[in-house]
């Protein structure tokens, strides 16, 4: 008996003492583990979003801002309605069904269920009051003048990340770091701030200040886009500098995109062209062939020249010029175009010198621009020139450039000689305003002498007033400029018959040039000379550039056509809206804006500048009036719609831009309506 009890003695002693080594064990070695898990079960670590840093022009309008927006996500495990969620989800974010329900019975904590959308678009799921549905708020990039400057600027992912332009070269500087904050579940499953956890703050990205003119490249990219149009051609690039600095003040490519819908076009619209893509430029570069002769002095302005009525053999090759010219001066070679007078003139130019002053002008070289994908062009070195190299050269062929590289060349040109590193970005500010980074004119080398550099300038003015260029001339403005155009090179050998590259690159004024423009036109299909494609872009730039310019006496026009873009607003008159919507829709454009007076509803609207000021009151108490839609994306027509008094149908592509609508705007509506909004592709 006594050995039983001695037994079970023993075994409660042991069970006891292996139950404290358990708890030993739980508590001590895996108390890590289980606090882990405990963690992961009520507490969920989420990312505060810092806000990308602005990107404004030189004048400090800004170009790219960031917009509240949301994300919309779920707790599976936390879900009442997974079945109306994903219903919803469905309607609001045009994807399958099938995918939510999918999304919403992971065995995991969080999910997302939709990014970067507006409060008014996952509005109907946040009513449900759904514990297991969360939403964060987020920033996401808007492009206030869409298309203009889109390759220069770039454009970012759905996380924010630089994916193009200046988005991707700067993304570290502009990105910030992000903060964090530990959420807590409640008892009853909804996500709270817990005090006790210490919130680590975002930092702000850095902001950039281009050299980029707002109305400038407004007025660049209107004209390019209606010369390439007109010309029926293929693409169209155009670069503005100021020679004086080798600040660039517009650069330009069409076709080109929208970076606030970036998905919807194909890759070559989103090439910045201008630094990116070669060409031969044709007569472009006798102006420079001409300043070499007359810097080594072998050649003087008055010389003679016999231009063999328009046809030419030298080693046994065919020059030709588009015109018959027999007896010319070397100013008229230039000023009329003159292949064979050219090729004449530089048959004592030794190889070696013209490659030097070449080189010297930035050719076959990058410009060093502050961008990315600079191409530095093509200049094969003398050793391995042929017997018609010199010739070819001579008159824009065996040389490639890009539309950069020509416009940091004839800045130098003109500008009494000196050749400057053209730059597309001012400053870097941090978010509190603190420079960090500033770019200041750089003058490479000198390249020709200030007297050369006048008789070019002469020699330029003659192609605008009576040579090639004469579609260039703007009345009141003294100028210069020259035309291009050259056969495109055909990748299986030699030449297309019927593809060009027309071009004209040109300056003003011509005492003290303040902007000098290079046009590039691709492939055009009406003409496909420089001076009936290329010039007359030129003339419009440079003739609505000046109207912007009061320091230049010239004769002003006063023409529609020389209105501005705004920003990318389309906004309609917002007079009849809701204060709330209309204050919204205007902070979402990042507009400015005053108010006047007390109410719930607007009664008078009006914008001088960037400025809007509402007048707001009660008089619409009564009724609802139909703003005008048309431009607006269907997002922010709901914005600005009272649907309880409405009944919308949608009709065409409810992702693009609406162009029609059936009820007349400014129309009140006092009950039920049925309003149809008709979208097309942007």
């Amino acid at each position: 008996m006594r050995y039983r009890w001695y037994i079970l003695i023993i075994g409660v002693t042991i069970f006891w003492l292996a139950l404290m080594a358990n708890f030993f064990r739980l508590q001590v070695h895996l108390h890590d583990n289980f606090e882990s898990m405990a963690k992961n079960q009520y507490y969920r670590k989420i990312k505060l979003h810092a806000q990308r840093g602005i990107i404004y022009d030189r004048a400090g309008n800004r170009l790219v801002t960031n917009t509240i927006h949301y994300d919309l996500a779920a707790d599976p495990k936390l879900v009442k309605n997974k079945k109306r969620i994903a219903e919803l989800c469905s309607r609001l974010f045009h994807q399958k069904e099938s995918e939510f329900r999918k999304k919403l019975n992971q065995k995991g904590r969080f999910v997302f269920l939709a990014r970067k959308r507006t409060e008014e678009e996952i509005a109907p799921i946040l009513k449900l009051k759904d514990p297991g549905v969360i939403k964060i708020p987020v920033f996401r990039r808007s492009y206030l003048y869409g298309e203009y400057a889109a390759q220069l600027i770039g454009f970012t992912d759905p996380d924010d990340r630089g994916i193009g332009g200046l988005e991707l070269q700067y993304d570290r500087m502009l990105s910030g770091e992000d903060g964090q904050a530990i959420l807590q579940y409640s008892p009853g499953g909804r996500l709270f701030y817990n005090p006790e956890f210490q919130i680590k703050s975002p930092q702000n990205g850095n902001n950039i200040y281009l050299t980029i003119d707002k109305n400038i490249q407004t007025v660049v990219e209107q004209e390019l886009r209606k010369g390439v149009e007109k010309a029926r051609a293929r693409a169209g690039m155009c670069v503005v500098m100021d020679p004086q600095t080798g600040r660039v003040l517009a650069m330009a490519n069409y076709p080109s995109f929208d970076p606030n819908r970036q998905e919807k076009y194909p890759p070559y619209n989103k090439r910045n062209r201008a630094v990116s893509d070669l060409f031969e430029p044709g007569s472009t570069i006798k102006s420079f062939v001409a300043a070499i002769l007359l810097q080594t002095k072998l050649k003087k302005p008055q010389d003679l020249v016999y231009c063999e009525n328009g046809r030419f053999s030298y080693y046994r090759s065919v020059f030709t010029d588009s015109k018959p010219h027999g007896w010319m001066t070397f100013k008229k070679v230039v000023s009329h175009s003159s292949n064979i007078g050219m090729i004449k003139l530089t048959e004592d130019l030794p190889p070696n010198t013209m490659f030097r002053f070449l080189k010297s002008f930035g050719f076959g070289s990058e410009t060093g621009i502050d961008l990315m994908s600079e191409a530095k062009g093509i200049l094969e070195q003398p050793r391995t020139w042929s017997a018609i190299t010199r010739a070819s050269l001579s008159i824009g062929y065996g040389i490639s450039v890009t539309t950069l590289q020509l416009a940091a060349a004839y800045s130098a040109l003109v500008n009494g000689g000196k050749l400057y590193r053209p730059y597309a970005i001012w400053k870097i500010t941090s978010p509190e305003g603190r420079i960090l980074e500033e770019h200041q004119p750089k003058m490479i080398r000198r390249v020709i002498s200030e007297p050369v550099s006048k008789k070019i300038k002469e020699f330029l003015e003659a192609v605008v007033e009576e040579g090639t260029g004469t579609k260039a001339k703007i009345k009141g403005v003294k100028l210069g400029g020259k035309t291009g155009t050259a056969r495109k090179i055909n990748p299986n050998g030699g030449y297309y018959h019927n593809k060009y590259i027309a071009s004209f690159a040109g300056f003003a004024p011509l005492e003290q040039p303040k902007y000098v423009c290079v046009v590039v036109v691709d492939e055009p299909k009406t003409f496909f000379y420089g001076g009936q494609v290329a010039a007359p872009i030129f003339k419009n730039i440079l003739s609505r550039i000046l109207n912007l310019d009061t320091s230049i006496p010239h004769e002003v026009k006063n023409d529609d056509d020389f209105l501005l873009v705004q920003k990318n607003t389309s906004l309609p008159d917002l007079a009849g809206l809701d204060a709330q919507s209309a204050i919204r829709l205007l902070e979402s454009k990042d507009l400015d804006y005053r108010l006047q007076g007390e109410g719930a509803y607007v009664l008078r609207s009006s914008v001088k500048g960037d400025e809007w000021t509402l007048e707001l009151g009660d008089h619409f108490t009564t009724g609802s009036a139909i703003p005008r839609l048309s431009g607006l994306t269907l997002r922010e027509a709901l914005s600005l719609l009272d649907l309880s008094k409405i009944n919308l149908k949608i009709k065409g592509d409810p992702t693009g831009i609406i162009y029609k609508q059936n009820i007349k705007p400014g129309t009140v509506v006092k009950k039920q309506a049925n309003l149809v909004l008709t979208c097309i592709s942007p």
